[in-house]
């Protein structure tokens, strides 16, 4: 538990950046901009999902070699993986620009709220190298040992969220674009304070530049990471199919059902917490033969 509240509180923070985005947004906005937002929203937690289990396979990977002292293959390790979600953060990016209008209308959004959507969508959209870059640097940090950490540099970025918020959307009356404004902001700033503490810090082993290549962890990291995933945009897809059925109805039973499924994200957080806490706690076991 003392491994899994950190992380718990972490995944938390994250899910309250678009909470954030939505209430202020309902304070100060239209529906079109809480729908916009909503929707949005839910579309970047499913890319958000699939990198957070793609991530764990690096946690399970580290675990695993400093429990079995392989201090050498830590550094391959991580190289892999700063190459692995490179190319990541660059194809879904890519994707979801160029089919960015695809998907507002494949949502059955309201003509009232396309605009908003896809405001919110194409910023956020842009910005994904900020949602990958932070969690990988966050999924080395717990493979090392250390949850407390990341759950400061979300903390911190969460804060960012809520005042950008305000200022954009509460005074300069954005709406949804002012909200994917302070979204990016805030992840940008996490995932900076992490990677500055993580140069800084360092690994505690040797880590090369030649390191940073294709290499077999890359296809190890996928093994492992892969399925959990997986599992949890199969979750996404099942509340977003919910959602293009709502849409067909009025603006307003729409937006309140991406508030509903918003508050179910959180009564999943504690499992998905523990799970994640205890593949970490485990793949340092199994590396240590224990």
């Amino acid at each position: 538990m003392i491994f899994a509240l950190p992380y718990m509180f972490s995944n938390l923070l994250q899910v309250l950046y678009g909470s954030a985005d939505m209430f202020v947004v309902g304070q100060f906005g239209h529906t079109f901009d809480v729908f916009g937002v909503s929707i949005g929203n839910q579309t970047m937690s499913l890319i958000t999902n699939l990198v957070l289990g793609l991530t764990t396979g690096v946690t399970v990977l580290l675990g695993q070699c400093l429990g079995s002292k392989s201090y050498r293959d830590l550094s391959k390790i991580i190289g892999g993986a700063i190459v692995l979600f490179l190319i990541i953060a660059l194809g879904l990016t890519f994707v979801m620009l160029s089919f960015n209008n695809e998907i507002t209308l494949l949502m059955n959004t309201p003509k009232e709220a396309i605009e908003a959507t896809k405001s919110y969508l194409s910023i956020c959209s842009a910005w994904i190298i900020f949602i990958v870059g932070y969690n990988v640097v966050s999924s080395i940090l717990r493979g090392l040992g250390d949850s407390k950490t990341p759950l400061l540099f979300v903390f911190i970025a969460c804060m960012i969220n809520i005042v950008v918020d305000f200022v954009l959307v509460g005074y300069f009356h954005m709406g949804a674009k002012g909200a994917a404004i302070a979204t990016v902001s805030a992840q940008g700033f996490s995932f900076l304070f992490a990677l500055v503490y993580l140069c800084k810090k360092g690994i505690g082993y040797s880590f090369y530049k030649e390191d940073i290549c294709f290499s077999k962890y890359i296809q190890k990291i996928m093994q492992i990471g892969f399925p959990l995933g997986l599992q949890s945009v199969l979750v996404n897809i099942s509340f977003l199919v919910i959602t293009i059925i709502a849409n067909q109805m009025d603006l307003i039973t729409s937006a309140s059902l991406c508030v509903v499924e918003k508050l179910m994200g959180f009564l999943m957080l504690s499992a998905i917490a523990l799970g994640s806490a205890l593949a970490s706690l485990i793949a340092l076991n199994v590396g240590a033969e224990q």
